[in-house]
């Protein structure tokens, strides 16, 4: 099973499992968002988790906090449990279903590091930017 993660949204966030098959469970949460943590940890069981052959996260673009923790977390899943990883554009992940039969396929290009892109230069230096001001 490969595990997808879309975070490139700052009001959704979609987790996909993928088997050979296509696509297992899928989450798709809109509006109110949780943590991504929280949203992982009850989607998936430990063992699920521990049994993964591969991690595909959407790499952007999006807003830079949404991008930055998908990213993050599918780092850190594939270097924790040894597992291959594949960062996919906003673009490409419009069809879950052609998403998993690509990765099980091996026709996508794997890293071992997904570097986030961002839908613009993050700003965190200046007073009220982000915030309606």
């Amino acid at each position: 099973m490969w595990l997808f993660l879309d975070t490139s949204s700052r009001s959704r966030l979609r987790l996909a499992l993928f088997s050979q098959t296509g696509v297992e469970r899928l989450q798709d949460d809109e509006g109110e968002r949780r943590p991504l943590v929280a949203l992982l940890s009850a989607f998936i069981s430990h063992r699920e988790l521990t049994s993964l052959t591969g991690v595909c996260v959407v790499k952007g673009p999006g807003s830079f906090s949404a991008i930055r923790s998908g990213v993050l977390i599918a780092n850190l899943l594939s270097r924790l449990y040894h597992i291959p990883l594949v960062g996919i554009s906003c673009d490409e992940a419009v069809d879950l279903a052609l998403v998993a039969k690509r990765v099980h396929s091996r026709r996508v290009g794997k890293s071992k590091y997904v570097a986030p892109v961002y839908d613009a230069e993050p700003n965190i230096t200046k007073k009220g930017v982000g915030r309606g001001a």
